[in-house]
């Protein structure tokens, strides 16, 4: 949706009734948004904040009389989701295969099997495996501790969830990579 001069009024009378104060805290709000989108690694940070106000600015009419919060958490809430879809549209770096996939560079099988089975995955699968392996270090340990957080679930059932989904997606690559491979397990049995 376009940022039309009547969406654009409506969202500064949101941010303060009068004009000229809307218009800068507008400014600081998209200013904060771009470090955000920065601090983030996003190298299009100026997109990512009109892409946020852009959405928040669609999501206007739904949210203004209900929201009781200051509406700068709103636009960083709107951020979040949006750097996380940026995230997983990121390529998965194929150094994060699991050891027991022999991947050499220049390996485009590999490639190829990865994100055929990544397809095949249900969305909520595909999603946590992604999200999952996003960081490493106590980033990692932080990141994992929102997920489970938003699913409602304990760390310990979000790395159960996480190792079964990694389990599907690695034996369909093996299977995908070697198509004979189920046929010469079940000889030996």
């Amino acid at each position: 949706m376009p940022l039309t001069k009547d969406s654009f009024d409506n969202l500064l009378q949101w941010l303060d009734p009068d004009r000229d104060k809307a218009g800068q805290q507008y400014e600081v709000i998209r200013g904060g948004l771009i470090r955000i989108f920065v601090s983030q690694g996003l190298t299009d940070a100026e997109y990512y904040a009109d892409e946020t106000v852009d959405r928040v600015v669609k999501r206007l009419p739904d949210v203004r009389d209900e929201y009781v919060n200051e509406p700068v958490r709103y636009f960083i809430g709107v951020a979040r989701n949006i750097i996380r879809e940026a995230r997983r549209r990121r390529e998965i770096a194929t150094d994060v295969l699991p050891e027991c996939l022999p991947l050499k560079p220049g390996d485009t099988a590999m490639i190829d099997c990865l994100t055929r089975c990544l397809q095949l995955l249900p969305a909520d699968k595909q999603e946590l495996i992604l999200d999952y392996h996003l960081y490493d270090g106590r980033d990692k340990i932080r990141h994992h501790r929102q997920m489970a957080s938003e699913l409602s679930i304990t760390v310990g059932a979000l790395r159960t969830r996480a190792h079964h989904a990694r389990v599907a997606l690695e034996n369909c690559i093996l299977n995908c990579i070697d198509p004979d491979r189920n046929k010469n397990d079940s000889r030996g049995h």
